[in-house]
C-alpha cells in the first residue's frame, strides 16, 4: 500500500510516494511563481497550485514505479497565512494573498494586539488571514468563503470546506483554549464561522476524490483525502518530532523556528516574537512562522551574480567570521525578529571600499543565522529545551552554512537525513487516513535519525551583538507605509 503526501510550498508543489514504512519511493516537484505588484505585496494565482498537482503526482508515481491504483490515501500540507476567496461554488475570485503579502496593515489594528495575543497566541500582523480577509472586503471581493492555500485545493479536491485546528491557529481568528473560532475576533473582521472552512482534526477524512479531483490529480475517484495541515507542522513531523524535543529550524524560502510543549506557553514579552500554535498529536508549537530566508540566499545569489547557492557557499567560506564589519538584517519581506515590522527594509551596514562580494555573501549567511538566535534566545528563556537545533528544509543541505548556525548560536546542529519533510509529514497523516498506522505518533516513529552533526567552532558573539545594535537602531525607523 502506498500513499501520497503533497507540500503545497511557496516556490513549487512537491509530491511524494511512501510506503507503508514511510519511505520515500518517489518524489517531484513543479514549480510555480510568486507576483509582487507593489512592494509588500505577494501573490499566487489558486489555478496556478491546481495545475501542478498532477504533473508533481504523476512525476512521483513514476520514479516510484506505482501507478494511481496503489494509492490508498493523499495529504496535503503547505503554506500558511494565505487568504483565497471563492464564490459559492470554490472558484476563486482574486489571487490569493500569500504568507509574504503584508498589505492589509489597516486592519491588522481592528482588534487590540494584547487581545488577539490572548485569545489566538498570534501576534497581529498583517501577514494573517484574518487581516487579509478584511482588506479583500474593503477592497470590493464579495467572497462566499475564504481559505487558507491547502483547505482550498482539499475543498477542490474532494468538495469539502474544512481545515485543521493547527492551520486554523494561524488566521488570527481561532482561540486556542478551546479549539474553536473566537467570537470577538470574527466581529473585529467581520467573519463569520460559515465563511471559513469547518474545523477538523489533522487526520480526519476531509473527503474522497470526486471526478474533479480524480482529474486534478490523475488518482482513482474515491481516493481517501486527509484534511491535512500547514507546512510549519508538517515539516518537523515528517522527521519524527511528536513532542517536546530538539528545536527545529526549517529553512525553505521562509525559515521557520520553533519548538514543541507539552502546555499552550506564551511569550511574555512587551512585543511577543514568537507565537503558540496547535500541533497536529496535541502539543502546542512555539514558534516564529519566519522570515524570507532561503528567499534571501536566492536573491543575494542574484546580487552577486552567481550560478546558484552552492556559488554563494563557497564565496561566502572565503570572507572571515564576522564578514569583515558587515552585517545584513534580513527584513526584505518585512522584520520578523527581534520585533515585528511590516514596514521594515533589508539592510547591508558597515560597507567600505575594501570590502568584496565574499563580505556580502557571508555577511547574508550570518544575518539569517542571527535572526535565528534571536528566537532561540527567546524560546530559551519561556523555558523550552534549547542544547540542540534540528535542521530541516533546503537551506540544510549547505555544509558551509550548518556550521555557521553552529558557531552563530553556540549550539550543536543535527541535520535530518532528508531536508525536504513537509511533504513526507504530509504522507504520514495520509497513512493514519488511510488505515495504515493507528495515529501521527506510530507513524512518526519510523522516520530515521540525525545523520550529522555541527559543533560551534569559531563563535560569534561580537558579530551578534553588532547585528542586535543595528537592529534596534532600525526598528524605529520601520513607521512608514510601503
Amino acid at each position: 500500500m502506498l500513499v501520497i503526501g503533497i507540500d503545497l510550498g511557496t516556490q513549487s508543489c512537491k509530491a511524494v510516494v511512501c510506503d507503508d514504512g514511510l519511505r520515500v519511493r518517489g518524489q517531484h516537484a513543479i514549480a510555480y511563481a510568486t507576483s509582487h505588484p507593489q512592494p509588500g505585496r505577494a501573490e499566487q494565482d489558486p489555478l496556478m497550485w491546481e495545475a501542478a498537482l498532477a504533473p508533481a503526482i504523476a512525476g512521483a508515481l513514476e520514479a516510484a514505479q506505482a501507478s494511481a491504483d496503489d494509492i490508498v490515501a493523499l495529504a496535503l500540507a503547505g503554506q500558511l497565512d494565505g487568504c483565497v476567496a471563492v464564490d459559492a461554488r470554490g472558484a476563486p475570485l482574486h489571487p490569493a494573498l500569500i504568507w509574504q503579502d503584508r498589505r492589509a496593515v489597516e486592519e491588522a489594528a481592528r482588534a487590540a494586539p494584547a487581545i488577539v495575543f490572548a485569545l489566538t497566541g498570534q501576534v497581529a500582523d498583517p501577514s494573517h488571514m484574518a487581516p487579509k480577509i478584511a482588506w479583500l472586503r474593503r477592497h470590493g471581493v464579495r467572497a462566499a468563503r475564504f481559505h487558507q492555500p491547502v483547505s482550498y485545493l482539499v475543498e477542490q479536491l474532494t468538495g469539502m470546506a474544512v481545515i485543521d485546528r493547527s492551520l486554523a491557529s494561524t488566521t488570527m481568528l481561532l482561540e486556542l483554549a478551546t479549539g474553536r473560532w473566537a467570537d470577538a475576533l470574527l466581529a473585529s473582521f467581520e467573519v463569520t464561522p460559515e465563511e471559513l472552512p469547518a474545523l477538523h482534526a489533522t487526520c480526519d477524512l476531509a473527503g474522497t476524490l470526486t471526478a474533479r479531483g480524480a482529474q486534478l490529480t490523475g488518482l482513482r475517484i474515491g481516493t481517501r483525502v486527509a484534511v491535512g495541515t500547514g507546512d510549519d507542522f508538517a515539516t518537523p513531523l515528517g522527521a519524527g518530532i511528536v513532542g517536546p524535543g530538539p528545536i527545529v529550524c526549517a529553512i525553505g524560502t521562509a525559515e521557520v523556528v520553533g519548538g514543541l510543549a507539552t502546555t499552550a506557553v506564551l511569550d511574555d514579552a512587551a512585543e511577543p516574537m514568537v507565537e503558540t500554535h496547535a500541533y497536529p498529536t496535541g502539543a502546542w508549537f512555539v514558534e516564529n512562522p519566519g522570515w524570507l530566508s532561503g528567499g534571501a540566499v536566492h536573491w543575494a545569489v542574484r546580487l552577486l551574480g552567481l550560478a546558484d547557492d552552492a556559488a554563494l557557499d563557497a564565496l561566502a567560506a572565503t570572507a572571515p567570521p564576522g564578514a569583515g564589519g558587515v552585517t545584513f538584517i534580513p527584513a526584505l519581506a518585512g522584520a520578523m525578529t527581534p520585533v515585528w515590522r511590516p514596514h521594515a527594509r533589508g539592510t547591508f551596514h558597515g560597507l567600505a571600499a575594501g570590502h568584496d562580494r565574499e563580505h556580502l555573501a557571508r555577511a547574508v549567511l550570518e544575518g539569517l543565522a542571527f535572526a535565528c538566535r534571536d528566537v532561540v534566545e527567546r524560546l530559551a528563556r519561556l523555558g523550552l529545551a534549547t542544547d540542540r537545533v534540528l535542521l530541516l528544509g533546503g537551506g540544510a543541505r549547505s555544509r558551509v552554512w550548518s556550521q555557521l548556525r553552529a558557531d552563530a548560536l553556540g549550539i550543536v546542529h543535527q541535520v535530518a537525513p532528508h531536508s525536504d519533510t513537509c511533504p513526507i509529514g504530509a504522507a504520514m497523516i495520509a497513512a493514519v487516513v488511510g488505515g495504515i498506522h493507528p495515529d501521527l505518533a506510530a507513524a512518526a516513529a519510523l522516520a530515521p535519525p540525525a545523520i550529522e552533526a555541527f559543533t560551534p567552532g569559531d563563535r560569534l558573539d561580537q558579530p551578534y551583538e553588532r547585528y542586535r545594535r543595528l537592529v534596534a537602531q532600525l526598528a524605529g525607523l520601520a513607521t512608514s507605509p510601503w
